[in-house]
């Protein structure tokens, strides 16, 4: 036969093909390699492939179904490498290119019902069991497994803090169980930023059981198991978090989470609210920012504990008079949006003390605004406003008030608010400033007028004694009153854009430092002429030096009097604000008193730390014993030889530093503190220790007499076992030891008791 001939009846006739027996090796022996032809007739063994006949395709492990075409089975892919199973004669594989009849015995059957129920069977008759076909990748929560991991049935994350991502919900799924539990545990849901165009249904039955939940707990399989949140553990759900998604509208369903006390709504496509909304009788705080909102519904209104209202950046053209029903409202933004006005009842929120409606189109507000009594702050920036009430003269505690950009001509009437700390008129048409007006800003630290039409500053500006930043931009200026450069705290003032003529262009680029030093130097009338400084010294140096003086403001937020300024005196004006701002710390040190102010004695019914250590002092007056409440008093670093025995009666003293002074030995006062429980008397001249004077103070746990010239220690010192630090080191005496001092207080005292000899 030729090697044509052989090709084609290799190719359509598999009654050809070689017996089994002689490519299945014997039990016990190797694979054997590719058959070699003995002569070209015969067909006991396969000829050599030639590249005249194309393999076969890959055949899967299982025969087609019923209803399948060979032509399908062709195509599809290989589910991985040839498989091979273990028999008792060794290994069985299949050749790539043969059909799986040729590889299975005769007897075994062909169809695919039969392999899958049955084991192939080898050459010898004996059945080698056959691997189950691999199922399909389930493609349910593909963009999840690539995140997750399960670990005994449960969903874990691995590197991922965003549930949301590993939770996708943004093609409208339902929520993943994981989240729901998450929600029922913690009582919060947060579902920003995932693209939603509406909210899932069962964010509103959260707590509501589905079909699978109640078949499982039916079953009893996870309500009751360790693996699963108990249902008598969950919470209810009091903060939803929706924003930063599409969502378009809310459905009336809102009015299930009862519980519910923040909803943050924002940055959506909302252009209205379900009236159920008012249902929510526990929502402290709604978020409302960013939508598409044209007005509220009545509802809204409606909400008994509401505490923040936030709606900028909508399209609000109005609010409704109902807006007075939210009587415990704190914090309303408006900003942003189209309203004209307010509604009377704005005067009911009397405990509002934010109010932004800024950017908005507001050519006046109602006389009830003054009825806002609690409001702290009102910004009005950016809007159509060309004055203000006299009303608004009610706000007592207001404290920044913003009026930027609007068309106002004069100052408004803040006579009677008597906390203004900030006032901004920038970017209006003020021309001048009416000096009866200034003389009620005495209280404002940041003053800005920049960009209107000022053409001079009244004699009156230094009556804001207070003023830090004055702004005085874009101006008409063309001089400046000398005597602005007296005011002790002004730090700041921009002064570009206006046509100086009095004033050198360099001085003026020079800062506001120079500008000010150049002003008070040109002043030549005495400082008590000018307004508010009527009780000054004529003295500019004193003046100047009375900057760094904290005011009573100040004092009294931190409960401390602080003057640290390397002066020889203090000014008695510091201690009269120290004693209206009732301060409980006064800091005297490092300064160069060579005496303790008598000033200081104003302050003894609420003082409980002073502080005058690094100083000059080489006695300290007597009265210094009438403060009852003092606990710790600082002398360290002075020239001081004694203390008055008046310092017994400071029964609360609980800390004293006299380090560093001229003591010979300990004051007879010290033994006579009783709640005494630190003692410092370090780098002194001591000479001795009287132990029975120290035995007097019970609570004494810390006692240093290091750098002295102690030249014995008493033993019985070691029966105050009270003591937890002990330093007595830099000190003449031989004993103890060095090594002993270094192993501590415990160590010195048994050391001490040791010595003691019995009478």
């Amino acid at each position: 036969m030729s090697n044509e001939e052989a090709n084609t009846n290799f190719g359509g006739n598999r009654s050809c093909l070689p017996p089994p027996c002689s490519r299945i090796p014997a039990p016990g022996s190797r694979l054997p390699g590719p058959p070699v032809s003995k002569a070209v007739g015969s067909v006991e063994c396969l000829p050599p492939p030639t590249a005249t006949r194309p393999l076969a395709p890959l055949r899967t492990h299982h025969s087609p179904h019923a209803g399948e075409n060979m032509s399908d089975l062709q195509t599809k892919k290989p589910l991985g490498p040839p498989r091979r199973t273990p028999s008792r004669g060794g290994l069985r594989t299949r050749s790539r290119g043969l059909p799986s009849s040729s590889v299975r015995g005769r007897g075994s059957g062909s169809s695919g019902s039969s392999r899958r129920g049955s084991d192939s069977l080898d050459e010898d008759g004996t059945r080698a069991p056959l691997s189950p076909p691999r199922k399909p990748a389930s493609r349910g929560y593909s963009s999840v497994r690539a995140r997750i991991r399960v670990r005994r049935g449960r969903p874990v994350m691995q590197g991922f803090a965003n549930v949301g991502g590993v939770f996708d919900v943004a093609k409208g799924e339902e929520l993943h169980p994981q989240l729901i539990r998450m929600a029922r545990k913690s009582g919060q849901l947060n579902l920003s930023n995932r693209g939603m165009a509406e909210v899932p249904d069962k964010v509103y039955h959260i707590h509501e059981m589905d079909a699978e939940e109640a078949k499982k707990l039916t079953m009893g399989m996870t309500m009751d198991g360790s693996d699963e949140d108990r249902w008598w553990e969950q919470s209810e759900l009091t903060r939803l978090y929706l924003s930063s998604n599409q969502i378009g509208s809310i459905s009336p369903k809102i009015s299930n989470l009862l519980s519910l006390q923040v909803l943050d709504l924002s940055d959506n496509c909302l252009t209205s609210l379900p009236s159920t909304l008012g249902e929510l009788t526990c929502l402290h705080r709604l978020t409302l920012s960013h939508n598409r909102l044209e007005e509220l519904p009545a509802g809204a209104y409606l909400l008994p504990d509401l505490r923040s209202l936030q709606l900028d950046h909508n399209n609000l053209t109005a609010l409704s008079e109902d807006l007075g029903n939210l009587n415990v409202l704190e914090y309303l933004d408006v900003s942003h949006n189209s309203l004209t006005e307010f509604p009377l009842s704005i005067g009911y929120l009397q405990r509002l003390t934010k109010l932004n409606a800024s950017e908005n189109q507001i050519k006046e507000l109602p006389p009830e605004i003054g009825d806002c009594f609690a409001l702290q702050q009102l910004d009005l920036t950016h809007n159509q406003l060309m004055a203000l009430p006299k009303s608004i003269a009610n706000l007592r505690k207001l404290e920044q008030l913003y009026l930027r950009h609007n068309s106002i001509q004069i100052l408004p009437p803040l006579h009677g608010c008597t906390s203004l700390k900030e006032l901004h008129l920038g970017n209006n048409f003020i021309k001048e400033l009416d000096a009866d007006q200034l003389s009620y800003l005495t209280t404002v630290n940041v003053l800005d007028l920049r960009d209107n039409q000022i053409d001079d500053l009244p004699d009156e500006i230094t009556l804001l004694q207070g003023l830090e930043r004055l702004d005085i931009t874009n101006n008409n200026l063309s001089t400046l009153p000398f005597h602005l450069g007296l005011l002790p705290h002004l730090k700041s003032m921009p002064l570009e854009g206006n046509p100086m003529r009095l004033i050198r262009r360099d001085i003026v680029q020079r800062g506001t430092v120079q500008l000010l030093k150049y002003l008070r130097s040109r002043v030549s009338a005495p400082i008590n002429t000018f307004p508010g400084f009527e009780n000054s010294s004529n003295d500019t140096n004193v003046l100047m030096d009375n900057r760094s003086l904290p005011d009573k403001y100040q004092m009294k937020s931190t409960q401390t009097l602080t003057y640290n300024e390397k002066a020889t005196e203090i000014p008695d004006q510091l201690f009269e604000n120290a004693s209206e701002a009732q301060v409980r710390a006064v800091d005297l040190s490092k300064n160069q008193l060579t005496q303790v102010p008598d000033k200081l004695e104003m302050l003894s019914r609420h003082v409980s730390e002073i502080m005058l250590g690094l100083n000059k002092l080489s006695s300290l007056p007597s009265w210094v014993g009438s403060f009852q409440r003092l606990q710790f008093l600082d002398l360290q670093g002075n020239q001081l030889k004694d203390l008055p025995t008046d310092l017994a009666q400071l029964l609360y003293l609980r800390e004293i530093n006299i380090a560093a002074n001229r003591f010979e030995q300990l004051p007879a006062c010290v033994y006579e503190m009783a709640q005494l429980e630190i003692l410092c008397a370090a780098d002194n001249q001591i000479n001795m220790i009287y132990v029975d004077g120290l035995s007097k103070l019970k609570r004494l746990a810390t006692l240093d007499l290091h750098n002295n010239n102690i030249n014995f220690i008493p033993p019985p010192l070691g029966n105050m076992t009270q003591l937890r630090s002990l330093q007595l080191h830099g000190n003449p005496f031989r004993v103890p030891r060095k090594a002993i001092l270094d192993k501590g207080a415990h160590e010195i005292l048994d050391y001490l008791r040791s010595r003691i000899i019995d009478e």
